[in-house]
């Protein structure tokens, strides 16, 4: 038995089990606060870019109210609340709705000649919560 040696050598390569196991631990205390702050960033880009699309509805539907008003003498007087109906910024997608309310602030008088105020509504289609909200005064001369 004297010619038995036993040796513990690696051989140089390879890992053994233990450390493949804490490496893998430790990689995924690293990545998963890095995966939940993409995700929360991806969530927040997504939401920017729905408010930015109804904010553009809104404008656009602003601007038409202003282009009413100013468009004939009648124009303000013709002034009144929509409904809420399908509104995108390309025909077809059905993924916002908009909403008119009009109410006078002032009415009629030969110091003002009126006043109206204009909340242009949007909502995401058939939700309860308004994506924004742009409110606007008229006058029967212009803002």
């Amino acid at each position: 038995m004297s010619g038995m040696r036993q040796t513990t050598s690696r051989g140089g390569s390879g890992f053994t089990l233990v450390e493949v196991l804490v490496a893998l631990t430790l990689m995924a205390f690293v990545l998963l606060p890095v995966m939940m702050g993409l995700s929360q960033a991806l969530i927040s880009t997504s939401e920017s870019s729905i408010t930015a699309a109804a904010t553009s509805i809104a404008r656009d539907k602003n601007e038409q109210l202003k282009a009413l008003v100013l468009g004939s003498s009648s124009g303000f007087a013709a002034l009144a609340s929509q409904p809420r109906e399908p509104a995108d910024l390309r025909p077809g997608d059905s993924f916002f709705e908009v909403e008119v309310t009009v109410e006078t602030v002032r009415p009629d008088d030969s110091q003002h000649s009126g006043l109206k105020k204009a909340a242009v509504t949007v909502y995401r289609a058939n939700g309860d919560h308004p994506v924004t909200t742009l409110t606007t005064y008229l006058m029967p001369f212009g803002i």
